[in-house]
């Protein structure tokens, strides 16, 4: 389903940044969150529950990606890749045989892999809480914040991009464990406590309209409310600037594409800069 508007440009940004790189995660690293249709539908009805980015539970893959074989000396015992990054155990078989891929990608770990696919796997997943999911969750489950880092450091993210995602990754994190409330919840405690609120459940014309100023002055930047944003400054937004040449329908002759192309050719490489 699509992401819920934010009320504000920098929570639609995190949000958006951290599932862009959350599908190249996916991607780069082959991992695997499928899980039975039903849990989903059950994860949607859990996620309509008061505060239940906090305090509830849903159902999420523990096993995101292959299972290595190993020995407990009573027989075969297989555990997540992810626990030889925590526990330094680099498994019995060597990596690069592992690794080795036939013609459609797919590795001979994958391949060997008890219910690779998450089909019919059982025990497949469990129920986590937001902080665990985005956190991780003992040695099997990283967490996707520090799956995203990873990736960071697999492309080598430059500085100044990754001091920016680094923001909306703390902010998304301080969400998922309660430390920052999300809007619904500042929205409930709004209402709650306008003083034209009589605790009967019923929100008048004038409480709606005081809600929706409120939204609106926290949107442009005119009101800071810690407890949504934390440290994190609104600038203000104003008509002052904008950019006022209308958009032209008109289409570009083939000549002036050109020139725009050899403008752009003609840029210094970023690979360039010293």
């Amino acid at each position: 389903r699509s992401m819920e508007m934010q009320l504000t440009d920098f929570e639609n940004a995190a949000f958006t940044a951290f599932i862009v790189l959350l599908t190249r995660v996916i991607l780069t690293f082959d991992l695997n969150l499928y899980i039975p249709l039903s849990r989903v539908d059950a994860n949607m009805q859990r996620a309509h529950s008061r505060n239940a980015s906090a305090k509830g539970k849903f159902f999420f893959r523990r096993h995101m990606a292959p299972l290595e074989e190993g020995d407990d000396g009573y027989g075969v015992k297989y555990t997540s890749m992810f626990s030889r990054a925590v526990n330094g155990n680099n498994g019995s078989t060597p990596r690069s045989e592992l690794d080795e891929v036939d013609e459609n990608g797919v590795s001979r770990q994958r391949r060997a892999t008890p219910f690779a696919s998450g089909s019919v796997e059982e025990n497949a997943y469990e129920e986590m809480t937001m902080a665990e999911i985005m956190t991780g969750k003992g040695d099997y489950f990283p967490g996707l914040i520090p799956l995203v880092f990873a990736y960071l450091d697999h492309i080598n993210c430059d500085s100044v991009t990754r001091q920016k995602v680094e923001k909306y990754l703390d902010f998304i994190e301080k969400r998922a464990t309660g430390k920052l409330l999300t809007p619904a919840t500042w929205m409930r405690n709004y209402v709650r406590s306008h003083p034209a609120y009589k605790g009967d459940s019923v929100v008048t014309d004038e409480i709606a309209y005081d809600l929706m100023q409120t939204c609106k002055e926290i949107g442009l930047g005119q009101l800071h409310v810690p407890e949504l944003l934390d440290g994190v400054k609104i600038d203000e937004i104003t008509a002052e600037g904008a950019y006022e040449v209308k958009l032209d329908s008109q289409r570009l002759q083939n000549e002036r594409i050109l020139q725009l192309l050899r403008r752009y050719k003609g840029r210094k490489s970023f690979s360039a800069v010293p």
